[in-house]
Protein backbone atom coordinates (compact mmCIF):
# COMPACT_ATOMS: atom_id res chain seq x y z
CA UNK A 1 0.00 0.00 0.00
CA UNK A 2 1.41 3.56 -0.97
CA UNK A 3 2.42 5.10 2.58
CA UNK A 4 0.04 7.98 2.17
CA UNK A 5 -2.65 6.11 1.88
CA UNK A 6 -1.44 3.94 4.87
CA UNK A 7 -1.32 7.25 6.85
CA UNK A 8 -4.99 7.49 6.00
CA UNK A 9 -6.23 3.89 6.58
CA UNK A 10 -4.40 3.93 9.97
CA UNK A 11 -6.02 7.65 10.79
CA UNK A 12 -9.53 6.13 9.62
CA UNK A 13 -9.50 2.32 10.99
CA UNK A 14 -9.56 4.62 14.53
CA UNK A 15 -12.71 6.05 13.47
CA UNK A 16 -16.34 4.50 13.93
CA UNK A 17 -18.54 7.56 12.40
CA UNK A 18 -17.84 10.81 10.66
CA UNK A 19 -18.70 12.29 13.79
CA UNK A 20 -15.92 10.96 15.25
CA UNK A 21 -13.49 12.52 12.17
CA UNK A 22 -12.12 16.23 13.32
CA UNK A 23 -10.36 17.46 10.16
CA UNK A 24 -7.86 19.58 12.63
CA UNK A 25 -6.75 15.89 13.52
CA UNK A 26 -5.91 15.12 9.83
CA UNK A 27 -2.29 15.76 8.86
CA UNK A 28 -2.16 18.84 6.56
CA UNK A 29 -0.10 16.60 3.58
CA UNK A 30 -2.65 13.98 3.66
CA UNK A 31 -5.39 16.63 3.21
CA UNK A 32 -4.81 16.77 -0.69
CA UNK A 33 -5.57 12.66 -1.31
CA UNK A 34 -8.64 12.67 0.97
CA UNK A 35 -12.22 12.26 -0.51
CA UNK A 36 -15.73 11.53 1.25
CA UNK A 37 -18.35 9.91 -0.45
CA UNK A 38 -21.99 9.88 0.02
CA UNK A 39 -24.23 6.60 0.26
CA UNK A 40 -27.36 7.78 -1.81
CA UNK A 41 -30.66 5.67 -2.36
CA UNK A 42 -32.89 6.80 -5.50
CA UNK A 43 -36.60 5.83 -5.93
CA UNK A 44 -35.90 2.25 -7.13
CA UNK A 45 -33.17 1.19 -4.22
CA UNK A 46 -30.53 1.74 -6.48
CA UNK A 47 -27.34 3.16 -4.51
CA UNK A 48 -25.63 5.75 -6.27
CA UNK A 49 -22.47 7.68 -4.50
CA UNK A 50 -22.22 11.46 -4.89
CA UNK A 51 -18.54 13.12 -4.13
CA UNK A 52 -18.68 15.46 -1.22
CA UNK A 53 -15.34 16.36 -0.86
CA UNK A 54 -12.00 15.89 -3.10
CA UNK A 55 -8.65 17.04 -1.89
CA UNK A 56 -6.59 18.89 -4.13
CA UNK A 57 -4.18 16.39 -5.90
CA UNK A 58 -7.41 14.49 -6.70
CA UNK A 59 -8.73 17.47 -8.29
CA UNK A 60 -5.70 17.68 -10.19
CA UNK A 61 -5.52 14.62 -11.31
CA UNK A 62 -9.16 14.62 -13.12
CA UNK A 63 -8.41 18.45 -14.04
CA UNK A 64 -11.46 19.88 -12.46
CA UNK A 65 -13.26 19.39 -9.28
CA UNK A 66 -15.46 15.94 -8.57
CA UNK A 67 -17.89 17.69 -6.29
CA UNK A 68 -21.60 16.84 -6.20
CA UNK A 69 -20.79 14.19 -9.30
CA UNK A 70 -22.11 10.56 -9.09
CA UNK A 71 -19.13 7.96 -9.57
CA UNK A 72 -20.60 5.91 -12.13
CA UNK A 73 -21.17 9.59 -13.92
CA UNK A 74 -17.63 10.05 -14.43
CA UNK A 75 -15.91 6.64 -13.95
CA UNK A 76 -14.50 4.93 -17.23
CA UNK A 77 -12.81 1.88 -18.63
CA UNK A 78 -12.61 -1.88 -18.90
CA UNK A 79 -12.78 -2.76 -14.63
CA UNK A 80 -15.07 0.85 -13.91
CA UNK A 81 -17.56 -1.90 -13.02
CA UNK A 82 -14.93 -3.26 -10.43
CA UNK A 83 -13.81 -0.05 -8.98
CA UNK A 84 -17.62 0.50 -8.48
CA UNK A 85 -18.64 -2.38 -7.29
CA UNK A 86 -15.91 -1.96 -4.63
CA UNK A 87 -17.09 0.95 -2.95
CA UNK A 88 -20.59 -0.30 -3.06
CA UNK A 89 -19.55 -3.42 -1.30
CA UNK A 90 -17.67 -1.58 1.44
CA UNK A 91 -20.96 1.30 1.66
CA UNK A 92 -22.95 -2.18 2.24
CA UNK A 93 -20.98 -4.21 4.69
CA UNK A 94 -19.34 -1.70 6.23
CA UNK A 95 -15.83 -3.44 4.95
CA UNK A 96 -12.92 -1.61 4.58
CA UNK A 97 -10.89 -1.76 1.20
CA UNK A 98 -8.03 -1.30 -0.71
CA UNK A 99 -8.32 -1.04 -4.58
CA UNK A 100 -5.41 -0.74 -7.58
CA UNK A 101 -6.12 -0.25 -10.88
CA UNK A 102 -3.75 -0.48 -14.07
CA UNK A 103 -5.05 2.33 -16.61
CA UNK A 104 -4.10 3.60 -19.84
CA UNK A 105 -4.93 6.89 -20.23
CA UNK A 106 -5.10 8.12 -24.38
CA UNK A 107 -1.48 7.97 -25.78
CA UNK A 108 -0.02 8.13 -22.33
CA UNK A 109 2.11 5.74 -20.02
CA UNK A 110 0.05 3.44 -18.18
CA UNK A 111 -0.43 4.42 -14.71
CA UNK A 112 -1.43 2.97 -11.40
CA UNK A 113 -4.54 5.02 -9.32
CA UNK A 114 -4.53 3.03 -6.14
CA UNK A 115 -7.46 3.85 -2.85
CA UNK A 116 -8.87 2.84 -0.07
CA UNK A 117 -12.68 3.07 1.66
CA UNK A 118 -13.68 2.89 5.13
CA UNK A 119 -17.51 3.03 5.46
CA UNK A 120 -18.45 5.73 8.75
CA UNK A 121 -22.03 6.02 9.91
CA UNK A 122 -24.70 7.08 9.10
CA UNK A 123 -24.00 7.17 5.00
CA UNK A 124 -20.33 8.28 4.33
CA UNK A 125 -17.51 6.82 2.79
CA UNK A 126 -13.72 8.62 3.52
CA UNK A 127 -11.08 7.48 1.63
CA UNK A 128 -7.75 8.41 0.13
CA UNK A 129 -6.52 8.25 -3.47
CA UNK A 130 -3.08 8.40 -5.50
CA UNK A 131 -1.99 8.31 -9.04
CA UNK A 132 1.32 7.16 -10.29
CA UNK A 133 2.87 6.12 -13.18
CA UNK A 134 3.51 2.42 -13.86
CA UNK A 135 6.89 1.28 -14.26
CA UNK A 136 8.17 -1.45 -17.17
CA UNK A 137 6.87 -1.35 -20.56
CA UNK A 138 4.21 -4.40 -20.93
CA UNK A 139 1.57 -3.69 -18.13
CA UNK A 140 -1.44 -3.86 -19.06
CA UNK A 141 -5.14 -2.55 -17.64
CA UNK A 142 -5.49 -4.82 -13.92
CA UNK A 143 -7.62 -4.51 -11.13
CA UNK A 144 -7.09 -6.26 -7.71
CA UNK A 145 -8.83 -5.22 -4.33
CA UNK A 146 -8.79 -6.28 -0.75
CA UNK A 147 -10.32 -5.54 2.55
CA UNK A 148 -8.22 -4.05 5.09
Amino acid sequence: MNPILRQIADFMSKRQSSAAIDPIEIRPSLLPYLYILEVETDATGRRRLRVRLTGTAIDRTFGRSLRGAHLDDFLHGPRSSDVLNGFLACAEHHTPIWMRQVVELHDKPPRYVEGIAYFMEPNLIYGGLMLGEVPGEDVGPSFESLAI
